[in-house]
């Protein structure tokens, strides 16, 4: 039926709007990611509609490869709009279950003729839609650098299905500056949103402003020397994330992301121990700079597929670990004056205690909820009391300047 057939492909169309992990309708999907010299074609085929329509075996074997190698680029052209050929290159094909039912898997190089635009191109795809009548395909934008087109969903361009074959796709101007804005605006929003990194920062720069003697804290360092140490603290951590955040993005480092997302729930753990008692004692430089590294990778993970060519990368790693930096300076600046006045009053033991052990909560809860992949309403009652971090740091500046200012409260030199 006409109009049954229509609310299936509106239903899919706005499924894939937002975003998915893995495929898991029972039709066709075309990712394409667009660089300044190439696009790449993300393809996923069901398996079950390719046997059907190809009759070919369905087997990680060379012979069964080679055959649906074959016919996808037989059954795929990609032109100029005024019908110039572009070059397809398959870079990796296989059978695999991402989830759901196992699916034909493709990675296509989309290389345009010389002289033309990477961004305007038109599609002719017969492949299942020429054998099953009832079979579509979505075509999907993931990311575009010089479009501003990051990690903000799933664009749709399109469905093609039956006859109507062909799709006409225009991207519009490029710009690098698109790029570089909309990777500060992401890095901004990750650090911003990720508030374990915040918190592991916070954790280390909690005992900053004092002297360890004897394995406890003591004394209130000079504000010059305290100020040192912090800068020292916040760039050490930088250095570390922004090394691993360019070898992943450029040379393909990377972990699996469960035993990242673990190291740095201990991260933050240590660095609340650390707080509540002296562990590395004018060493939290060198460990920032270490658990950096591991932060980095997490990082990384954000931007692995933004921008297909290596100038646009580079502008993505810069983008984004300044947009990084952007928020990290401004927790410092809003943070760092109440740590400073509150270390020279009597009230800062109980504020560090109480700050130390907060930070060995939230990790202990991040910690159990990462080990064993289920929420646990502890950390999910952190999270969303994170959530309203700008007025816990409000009301912290006021508490510490009514402390700082108080004749009571405040000392020149209080063992800790």
């Amino acid at each position: 039926m006409p109009w049954l057939r229509l609310i299936m492909m509106a239903t899919a169309l706005l499924c894939a709007a937002s975003r998915a992990e893995a495929h898991l309708t029972p039709n066709s999907e075309v990712n394409l990611d667009f660089g300044q010299q190439h696009a790449i074609a993300d393809i996923i085929i069901p398996q079950g509609e390719y046997a059907f329509a190809t009759g070919n075996p369905v087997r990680n074997a060379p012979d069964s490869l080679a055959k649906a190698k074959a016919y996808l680029i037989g059954h795929m052209a990609v032109t100029t709009p005024q019908g110039r050929p572009w070059r397809l290159v398959i870079d990796q094909i296989e059978f695999v279950q991402i989830a759901g039912p196992p699916d034909l898997h493709a990675i296509v190089r989309l290389i345009p003729p010389q002289g033309a635009a990477v961004r305007r191109l038109a599609i002719d795809w017969r492949a299942i839609i020429n054998t099953v009548p009832n079979h579509f395909v979505l075509f999907v934008v993931r990311s575009d650098f010089a479009g501003g087109r990051l990690d903000k969903g799933r664009q749709v361009l399109g469905a093609l299905q039956g006859a109507r074959h062909r799709l006409v796709i225009d991207r519009g101007t490029a710009s690098s500056f698109k790029g570089f804005q909309a990777a500060f605006a992401l890095g901004m929003r990750h650090i911003a949103e990720g508030h374990d990194h915040l918190l592991f920062l916070f954790a280390l720069l909690l005992p900053a402003p004092l002297l360890a003697a004897g394995g406890v804290w003591r004394g209130a360092r000079p504000i010059r020397v305290a100020l040192w140490q912090i800068t020292k603290i916040v760039s050490a951590f930088t250095a570390g994330h922004s090394l691993t955040l360019i070898g992943a993005a450029l040379f393909d480092w990377h972990l699996p992301s469960q035993p990242v997302e673990i190291a740095i729930a201990l991260s933050i753990l240590i660095s609340a121990i650390h707080a509540w008692r002296p562990l590395f004692p004018g060493q939290e430089p060198i460990v920032a700079a270490g658990f950096g590294l591991v932060h980095g990778l997490a990082f990384a993970t954000v931007i692995a597929r933004f921008g297909l060519d290596i100038q646009e990368k580079a502008l993505s790693i810069l983008g984004f670990n300044l947009g990084i930096e952007a928020v990290q300076l401004l927790v410092v600046l809003a943070t760092m004056p109440s740590l400073l006045m509150l270390s020279r009053t009597r009230f800062y033991q109980a504020c560090r205690s109480i700050g130390a052990s907060a930070a060995g909560l939230a990790a202990l809860a991040w910690l159990a909820e990462r080990l064993v992949g289920y929420a646990n309403p502890v950390a999910q009652g952190i999270d969303l009391l994170l959530g309203y971090a700008p007025y816990l740091v409000a009301m912290l500046t006021i508490g510490a300047a009514l402390a700082f200012l108080s004749p009571r409260g405040r000392v020149v030199d209080l063992a800790r």
